[in-house]
C-alpha cells in the first residue's frame, strides 16, 4: 500500500522532470541547428539594418536643421575697428569708413553707414539734379575725443561682421555683458552727435572699447562730417541710481 501511495505521489514529479529535460534537449538541438542559427542571424541583420536606417534619417534631419540655421546668420557693424572680433563663427563681410550726414546739416540721411573701401559706380545715366538742393550728401566721420589709439579728429573705421552660428544680434546700452546663452561680439561705450544747438543729432551707436583710426589719408584733418561724441547719462526720467549723472554710458553687442 505504501509503495503504491508513494509511487502515485512521485509520478507527476517524474513526468514534470522528464518534460523539462525534453525541453532543454529541444533547446540544445535548436542552438546546434544550423538553420535555426542562420534564421537568428538573419533576424539580427534585419534589426541592425532598420536601426542604421533610423540613425541615417536622424542624422539627415539634424544636418538639415544645422544647415538651415547656418544660412540665417546675424550681421552687425563694429564701429571704430577695421576688423571683426575673434569669436568662433564670426567672419568679416567687408571693412570700411563710417559715414553719414554733416554734423550741422538738417537734411540728408539720418542713419550712419559703413562705406566700403572699394566702391562701385552708380548708374551713369541717372538724371542731373535740377538745382543744388535736389540731392543728398554723405560725409566721412571723425572722433570728437581722444581715447587709446584714436585721437581727436581722426577718421572712424568700421567693419561689417557676420556670425554664421547666430540668427539675430542686438546692441544693449548700459551693459558690458550679454544675457545668458548669448555671445559677446564686442563691448564699448555709447556715442552720438553732440547735444548743443546747431547739431540735428545722430543715432546712438556702440563704439568699440578699443577704437582705432582709419588709415586712409592723413590723420586729424578736422573735416568734420559725421561726428562721434561719447554719451553721458542725465538724471531725471532716467533714474539715478542705478545711472549716474554725467557718467558715460557703456554698451555691448551680442549675438544668438
Amino acid at each position: 500500500m505504501s509503495i503504491l501511495y508513494w509511487s502515485f505521489l512521485l509520478l507527476p514529479l517524474l513526468l514534470k522532470v522528464e518534460c523539462v529535460s525534453e525541453k532543454v534537449s529541444t533547446k540544445r538541438l535548436l542552438l546546434t541547428d544550423p538553420n535555426a542559427l542562420l534564421s537568428r542571424m538573419e533576424d539580427m541583420d534585419r534589426k541592425m539594418l532598420a536601426m542604421n536606417a533610423q540613425i541615417t534619417d536622424l542624422k539627415s534631419q539634424l544636418d538639415s536643421v544645422m544647415k538651415s540655421h547656418h544660412k540665417s546668420g546675424a550681421v552687425y557693424t563694429r564701429w571704430g575697428r577695421a576688423t571683426c572680433p575673434e569669436v568662433n563663427g564670426t567672419t568679416i563681410l567687408y571693412s570700411g569708413i563710417a559715414a553719414g550726414r554733416n554734423y550741422n546739416d538738417q537734411g540728408d540721411g539720418i542713419n550712419t553707414l559703413c562705406m566700403p573701401h572699394n566702391p562701385d559706380s552708380a548708374p551713369l545715366d541717372l538724371p542731373v539734379a535740377q538745382n543744388q538742393y535736389h540731392f543728398g550728401r554723405i560725409y566721412g566721420s571723425e572722433y570728437e575725443f581722444s581715447y587709446k589709439k584714436a585721437a581727436y579728429n581722426d577718421d572712424v573705421p568700421c567693419a561689417v561682421c557676420y556670425d554664421i552660428y547666430a540668427s539675430t544680434s542686438v546692441m544693449i546700452p548700459g551693459k558690458t555683458l550679454c544675457p545668458s546663452h548669448w555671445t559677446i561680439q564686442f563691448d564699448g561705450f555709447l556715442t552720438s552727435d553732440a547735444h548743443y544747438s546747431g547739431h540735428p543729432g545722430a543715432e546712438y551707436l556702440c563704439m568699440d572699447s578699443n577704437p582705432e583710426y582709419a588709415t586712409e589719408g592723413a590723420r586729424q584733418q578736422d573735416y568734420n562730417g559725421r561726428v562721434f561724441y561719447p554719451v553721458e547719462a542725465v538724471c531725471g526720467s532716467l533714474p539715478c541710481p542705478p545711472y549716474e549723472n554725467g557718467k558715460y554710458v557703456s554698451c555691448v553687442v551680442c549675438t544668438k
